[in-house]
């Protein structure tokens, strides 16, 4: 009964963990978008709108708290014994999806209205654009599924384990983060943005 949370609560350990340590580091993006920026200058003035690049970071980041805040306390819940309950593990999870689908989805119409803050992020932005859109609705979906599962049935874990897949896990942020703070001019900017930061901040005071 409890391996579905089990699963779930051990990979938000993993992206909790992942995420302090791509906030805190690739300080070594700042050279290569020294190297690069003559190239990235002269192509992205192509671009009829190019988004502030710190100001995509905060929507980025802004997108993403909720689904960060919804893993912290899927961990919680399974620390403090909630994987014994079936009806605290729904519960855990209808609040972990319901706002994190919404969030992804509104960021996602956000980035695209933005567009990217440069030619040189084109393909990123446009990657990162479709996970939110993509991981939105399929958490929305997600949400409308278990808020019709009975705690009380009997195969409600096996239920609960069939619900959204792969887009549904929570560790595709992690590689979503990892290469926006791999990109050296977005991973600058990540450090940069104000809801980045605060974002930061709390996942490390949560690390120790």
């Amino acid at each position: 009964m409890k391996s579905a949370l089990k699963r779930r609560a051990a990979v938000a350990g993993v992206l909790s963990a992942a995420l302090v340590t791509a906030a805190c580091g690739g300080g070594s993006g700042s050279s290569a978008s020294g190297s690069g920026s003559s190239t990235a200058t002269t192509t992205s003035t192509t671009a009829s709108a190019s988004a502030d690049p710190v100001e995509w970071a905060g929507t980025f980041c802004e997108g993403i708290g909720p689904t960060v805040e919804g893993v912290m306390n899927l961990l919680k819940t399974m620390f403090e014994g909630g994987a014994e309950d079936p009806a605290v593990q729904k519960q855990a999870l209808l609040d972990y999806s319901g706002p994190a689908g919404k969030s992804l989805t509104d960021a996602g119409e956000k980035l695209e209205e933005m567009g990217a803050p440069s030619a040189d992020t084109q393909q990123l932005h446009d990657e990162l654009v479709k996970f939110f859109n993509d991981s939105g609705e399929t958490l929305t979906q997600v949400n409308d599924e278990l808020a019709a599962l009975d705690p009380n049935d009997p195969e409600f874990a096996t239920k609960l384990e069939q619900l959204g897949g792969d887009q549904a896990d929570p560790s595709k942020l992690q590689e979503q983060v990892k290469k926006l703070q791999d990109d050296p001019e977005l991973g600058e900017a990540f450090k940069q943005a104000p809801q980045c930061v605060e974002m930061t901040e709390m996942l490390q005071s949560l690390g120790g």
